[in-house]
């Protein structure tokens, strides 16, 4: 059925997401909250201002008595560019002194400090100063007490863009309060100029017993060091000589042992290679080649020449011929002398090699003889070095020590006036505290402040349905109607039918906001399937009392004013009210029709309005759930639609009982009736939650009962109303029947 009406099936996905509201909306909103409850701002401001002032009527009176303290930069130096001034106590410059005043005022807030003051100014035994019940008390303790006090009353600051600091007293006594912040004063200045000339006195001594022990050390240096000298015969002109030559000496043999060397290596390298010839059979008449012997050069060119000579003579002559004979006899003899040849360079090679082996271990000897000698004039250089360094730094520490001792002396007899006092505490003449005017504002805007977390708290508890979000948030179904709010007082003039003039408000005053309101429900309702608008109509709600019966009889008279011959239905057969409504009996209506003890026809009345008739519910039954899913039902359900262009059930709400869900099966559509302000969003959704569980055809919702003046943009559809002439207007706080 909710196909045919162009109702789309419900949703399977979650709801959609929460939109924030607008900047507007919410300075409206809570614009609303403000006119509804500005009477609890009233009150809690009331309420705190009267506590601030009784508190503030209870304190005790406080008085501020200021000293000043004048911190002067470093002066220049009055002793000269040769001696150096001492400063233990340095305010530095400009950004230096806010760190010294930080430690300062470390000092000054110090239980140390305090105790200092106390002793100075008596203030043990001043009136007032100590409660009478620590009289009683042992010295020590009231010392403790009044140290504690002095802590708590003392404030330290530094005056703005300054080198001036601030020492302020508050107290209950005015010219107590003077006195300590003047003792602070005084004695801090006294505590500086005794850090420094004992300070430096200090130092001076500490210095003399330093330079004494320094001269001792210095002495004892330099009789080790003439010793050394005299032990090692060390005189420093002949000493270096001998270093001197050590080291050319070195130099010397070292590049001898060099070249030896080098030799030795090319003698073996060519031995060497002697041997490997003979090893490998290589013949060593290539030694020609390698060594520089013209013995051995005409040898191998005389056996050269004799071969060349013998090839010449064998291609015409044969072996025993005479010549070839004797060529090769002169062959045979000079072999024999390339022979001994290469044996008598061979042995001087080695001989060679031999002698250079020796004269090079001799060379080496002589290196480590060298090498030693220069490592013992090193050890004894290195000694006197030692010594004599280590003696003129004693010395040159000893006199700086000496120097320093003599500055500081003089420095100890200077008196400075770096820390002043530059102003005495005046006696204050008037409390700076409690300060009346801000304890009652702050008093005040206390009071706003809770009033208002009260209204936002009261807001925030509030989860009826207020907004189109608050409905949207469960369905994607449209609001198709917003009906106004009509005060009661504002239709006394108007006729009705019933027991309330609102209930049949579209017909005594068609023009009124409201009815133009039931119009626009009306037509949004008719457009929704334009070709095919739903034929009967079911009005529910969530909850009781929530304008089900209202807007089902004014609906119906919009209808009926619209040329549709239109049936109301009062089918709430457990608190029936569509008869008081219309101003009838119940005495006969649709139980009667239902259970078959009359035709419909007889229990359906004339309104008086034309084109309205109504069904009113009859006699009460005690099972209403099982009527309406009789078979007679949906039988009076289809003749109804024969004869009606137009029917409307009024039903139970859905809370409470299953008859709405019921006659929903029988429905094309199904309204669900919201109140402003009343309904409960949790509510509101487990009914639409009943509703699309069991496939009814839910159209959509009307919110009706709406203040105008409730902010969240419902203004804007009741600026322009249509006001009958002699129509009371409309106020705020109207309520509707239900």
């Amino acid at each position: 059925m909710s196909d045919q009406y162009g109702f789309q099936e419900p949703r399977s996905q979650s709801a959609p997401e929460e939109r924030g509201e607008s900047l507007g909306a919410l300075i409206g909103r809570y614009w609303v909250l403000f006119r509804r409850f500005y009477w609890v701002l009233i009150l809690t401001s009331i309420a705190c201002v009267a506590a601030a002032y009784f508190w503030t009527d209870r304190q005790p009176r406080i008085y501020q008595a200021t000293s000043k303290l004048i911190f002067h930069e470093s002066r220049p130096n009055v002793f000269g560019k040769q001696f150096e001034r001492v400063e233990l106590v340095d305010p530095g410059g400009r950004w230096q002194f806010e760190q010294f005043w930080n430690t300062q005022k470390e000092v000054l807030g110090s239980k140390w400090f305090a105790r200092r003051v106390v002793e100075r100014e008596g203030l043990l035994d001043a009136p007032g100063f100590l409660p009478a019940s620590a009289q009683q008390l042992d010295e020590d303790e009231r010392m403790k007490r009044a140290v504690n006090t002095l802590q708590s009353v003392a404030v330290y600051s530094l005056q703005r863009d300054s080198r001036v600091g601030l020492i302020q007293v508050r107290y209950e006594d005015p010219e107590l309060a003077a006195r300590i912040a003047d003792g602070i004063s005084e004695t801090y200045v006294e505590y500086i100029r005794e850090f420094q000339t004992g300070g430096l006195r200090q130092l001076a001594n500490w210095f003399d017993d330093y330079v004494s022990t320094k001269r001792e050390e210095l002495d004892q240096a330099s009789s080790e060091l003439q010793k050394y000298q005299r032990d090692n015969n060390i005189l420093s002109h002949s000493f270096e000589d001998r270093r001197e030559m050590a080291a050319e000496g070195l130099a010397s043999v070292s590049e001898q042992h060099r070249e030896v060397q080098a030799r030795l290596f090319a003698e073996e390298a060519l031995l060497n290679q002697l041997e490997n010839m003979e090893s490998s059979g290589e013949d060593l008449r290539a030694l020609g080649d390698l060594v520089d012997s013209p013995a051995l050069k005409r040898g191998l060119d005389r056996e050269s020449e004799l071969l060349e000579r013998r090839a010449e003579l064998t291609t015409r002559y044969l072996d025993e011929y005479p010549e070839v004979r004797a060529v090769d006899e002169q062959l045979a003899v000079v072999r024999q002398s390339i022979d001994e040849e290469i044996g008598r360079i061979r042995s001087a090679v080695a001989n060679r090699a031999a002698v250079t082996r020796r004269n090079t271990e001799s060379l080496q000897d002589e290196i480590e003889r060298h090498k030693a000698e220069i490592a013992e004039l090193n050890q004894i250089g290195f000694r006197y070095t030692e010594m004599r360094d280590s003696t003129e730094t004693l010395r040159l520490h000893y006199e700086s020590v000496l120097g320093r001792t003599n500055e500081l002396d003089l420095n100890a007899l200077y008196e400075s006036e770096i820390i002043q006092v530059l102003e005495n505490a005046d006696v204050p003449s008037s409390p700076i505290s409690p300060q009346v005017p801000l304890n009652l504002a702050v008093g005040l805007l206390l009071g706003l402040f809770v009033g208002g977390s009260i209204m936002v708290l009261i807001d925030a508890l509030d989860t009826t349905v207020k907004t189109e979000d608050h409905v949207t948030k469960y369905t994607s179904r449209p609001i198709l109607g917003m009906l106004p709010a009509v005060n009661a007082s504002a239709v006394k003039g108007v006729e009705k039918f019933g027991v309330s003039a609102l209930d049949t408000l579209t017909h005594t005053a068609p023009r009124s906001s409201f009815a133009e309101a039931i119009k626009t429900l009306r037509t949004n309702l008719m457009f929704m399937a334009p070709d095919n608008p739903p034929h009967v109509l079911l009005m529910t709600s969530p909850g009781p009392g929530e304008g089900k019966t209202l807007t089902s009889v004014n609906m119906a008279i919009a209808l009926a004013q619209s040329g549709q011959r239109t049936l109301v239905i009062d089918s709430d057969m457990r608190r029936p009210r569509v008869h008081k409504a219309l101003g009838m009996d119940n005495k006969v209506g649709l139980s009667e029709a239902i259970a078959g003890e009359r035709p419909f026809t007889e229990c359906v009345r004339p309104t008086g309005i034309e084109n309205l008739e109504v069904m009113t519910c009859g006699p009460v039954p005690p099972n209403p759930s099982e009527l309406l899913q009789t078979e007679r039902f949906r039988k009076l359900v289809r003749d109804l639609r024969d004869n009606y262009d137009r029917v409307i059930f009024d039903s139970p709400p859905l809370a409470a009982v299953s008859d709405a869900l019921v006659l929903s099966h029988s429905a094309d559509v199904v309204l669900l009736i919201l109140k402003f302000g009343q309904t409960r969003q949790e509510l509101l959704r487990r009914s639409i939650e009943q509703l699309e569980s069991i496939g009814a055809p839910f159209g959509g919702t009307v919110l009706n009962d709406i203040d105008e003046n409730a902010g969240y943009g419902y203004a804007y559809y009741y600026r322009y109303r249509y006001d009958e002439p002699g129509d009371a207007p409309s106020k705020k706080g109207g309520k509707m029947a239900s």
